[in-house]
């Protein structure tokens, strides 16, 4: 592992309510993810050892993978390691690759919110219970709900890295 860049500035303490929601985040997402590996092996043992399956378990298992991936994306937006178009940005003069970098993150903010305003619409249409799943009978409420709570978060976390709030660990990629 490299030593960081001795001119690089220190990450500035978290605010408590900062690190609150970075543990919050994690927590629910391992252990949305270890429940969902504890299904998948139940599920792939009872398909192909004794022969049953169960319906209901494939709605839970998808519902946990959809939840699982969309806290992963706000756990890569906080370490703004969300995927963005490097390269185009060496299509501008170097002077103007910072005001592009911002536009791209100012778009890129405006769809997060945007998302987050249609999921509320689409989470509040199902909470009358009305649609649900057909072999659990579970709201469509609770698959909808992490469409605003994902893409709000990232928002925040956009918001935040760009006006330096960043994790106080830092990320060190190794070079092989």
């Amino acid at each position: 592992m490299s030593d960081p860049s001795p001119h690089a500035r220190p990450p500035r303490p978290r605010a408590p309510i900062l690190r609150w929601l970075d543990r919050g985040e994690e927590v629910l997402g391992v252990a949305l993810l270890v429940v969902l590996g504890v299904f998948l092996t139940a599920q792939v043992v009872m398909r192909f050892v004794l022969g049953l399956g169960y319906s209901w378990m494939e709605e839970i298992i998808r519902m946990l993978f959809i939840w699982v991936i969309f806290l992963g994306a706000v756990a890569a937006m906080r370490r703004n390691l969300h995927i963005r178009v490097e390269a185009g940005l060496l299509l501008f003069p170097r002077p103007l690759r910072p005001l592009a970098g911002w536009l791209g993150d100012l778009l890129l903010f405006g769809f997060c919110i945007a998302v987050t305003w249609h999921g509320i619409e689409l989470v509040m249409s199902s909470a009358d219970g009305s649609f649900r799943l057909q072999s659990t009978g579970v709201s469509m409420f609770w698959p909808y709900l992490i469409v605003p709570i994902s893409f709000g978060l990232q928002a925040v976390r956009l918001a935040l890295w760009r006006f330096g709030a960043r994790p106080e660990e830092p990320i060190v990629v190794e070079q092989a």
